[in-house]
């Protein structure tokens, strides 16, 4: 049996409260790492937005979908927005010492769970879903 490393435990256990089984529901911790993960991901994206590039707007769309599916599946679970943010607060924070190529595994993890919760999600949850994010993207680029 091969030794792993403290840092290889810790990115295993990383990914593991990231990305849970194919249809079970995440936890908010579970959510706002994922959150924290697909915010890192977004926001080189984000500021080409700001600066009138159409087509970051195309590439940014489905990670700020994937995010807002995580954020609404807390909502649904009765997670208030104060103890959202701390929970979001508290996960970037725990990804500051993620490797880069640790990190880009773990957002591709929430991106795909993230694509799995829209899918999975009911018609009005995927129109409140969707609006939200296109909402985001219209005020990023109103910020430009």
């Amino acid at each position: 049996m091969a030794l792993r490393s403290p840092f290889t435990v810790a990115i295993v256990a990383a990914l593991s409260i990231a990305v849970p089984s194919a249809h079970a529901e995440p936890t908010p911790e579970q959510s706002a790492y994922c959150v924290a993960a697909l915010k890192v991901r977004a926001e080189p994206l984000a500021q080409r937005v700001r600066r009138g590039d159409p087509a970051a707007e195309e590439q940014l769309l489905p990670i700020v979908t994937d995010s807002f599916a995580f954020i609404g599946s807390s909502y649904k679970q009765g997670v208030d927005s104060a103890k959202a943010n701390e929970l979001l607060a508290a996960a970037e924070k725990a990804q500051t010492q993620l490797p880069r190529a640790e990190l880009a595994k773990i957002q591709d993890a929430c991106q795909a769970q993230g694509r799995q919760l829209f899918s999975h999600a009911n018609v009005f949850e995927r129109a409140f879903v969707a609006r939200a994010a296109r909402n985001r993207i219209e005020r990023l680029r109103q910020r430009s």
